[in-house]
């Protein structure tokens, strides 16, 4: 089985809470809304992640059907769980129940998955993303960032320059890519993370669309939407970069490659969840 694409990370439930208001179970997960995007965008995708034996069998089946889940581990005890908590006053809670997926950089990879074109890592703890990467030495990389993990993209600098050094493409949204580098513009923050050893750095910027590094600067706007068509904005950077590594693994030149990221991208925004499928 030759793979354009595996996706590393975390699969999740989700609980969306509003004050009064039944609660919303919905699939998530970082890593299971880039593989579904990159699979709906053409790509042979396999995942790798670790859930727990509650998690919904119909689920399972819906990502079976547009890619390959034999590096889905099931393991006794709880999928990770994180929580959307709406409060009347605006503020939001979100705690998260991290059950069976905790070590994820150490999930195994199955050895049909090798051959791959290309492994992206999931927003995951900096340190289980330096294991995969680790682990995935001479392969090709790429990898993502998230908000939850703001505190050590601040303070980890040395490590986070490592992480970075060792994948061909990073796709940093604009405060992630500040916080990490220290720089007083976007600009300056995606040529520092490209001198970190990054060959691509594909900035995402919500509706004001991407700005790319490669030793030059490009920048492409989001495709237009209109706003009754936009239901859920959740899962729209994991899109887009599935969109984008789906292209790149198939050796679309970057134009193409952006193009297949921001149609996924606008294509999520259209309904309820992450997940692309």
């Amino acid at each position: 089985m030759k793979l354009d694409l595996v996706v590393l990370g975390h699969v999740s439930i989700d609980h969306i809470i509003f004050p009064g208001r039944d609660e919303i179970l919905l699939p998530g997960g970082a890593a299971a809304a880039v593989a579904t995007s990159a699979a709906l965008a053409g790509a042979k995708v396999g995942l790798v992640t670790r859930v727990g034996e509650d998690f919904p069998e119909e689920w399972m089946k819906k990502l079976a059907s547009i890619l390959d889940v034999q590096g889905v581990q099931v393991l006794p005890g709880k999928t990770i769980h994180i929580y959307m908590i709406y409060h009347e006053d605006g503020s939001v809670d979100a705690p998260v129940e991290m059950g069976v997926a905790r070590r994820m950089g150490e999930t195994p990879i199955p050895e049909e998955y090798m051959g791959a074109e290309l492994f992206h890592i999931a927003p995951i703890p900096p340190e289980e993303q330096l294991k995969a990467l680790k682990r995935l030495e001479g392969k090709r990389t790429s990898l993502d960032f998230n908000p939850t993990y703001m505190a050590d993209y601040r303070e980890k600098t040395d490590l986070m320059r490592e992480v970075v050094s060792r994948a061909e493409v990073v796709f940093p949204n604009e405060r992630e890519a500040l916080v990490m580098t220290r720089a007083e513009s976007v600009e300056e923050a995606a040529a520092v993370l490209h001198e970190w050893g990054a060959e691509i750095v594909v900035v995402t910027r919500g509706e004001r669309g991407v700005l790319i590094y490669d030793g030059e600067f490009r920048e492409f706007p989001a495709l237009p939407i209109n706003e009754n068509e936009i239901v859920d904005p959740t899962g729209a950077g994991d899109a887009f970069a599935g969109g984008f590594l789906a292209g790149y693994a198939g050796g679309e030149p970057l134009e193409t490659c952006v193009k297949l990221g921001l149609e996924r991208a606008r294509e999520v925004l259209k309904k309820k969840g992450s997940w692309s499928v």
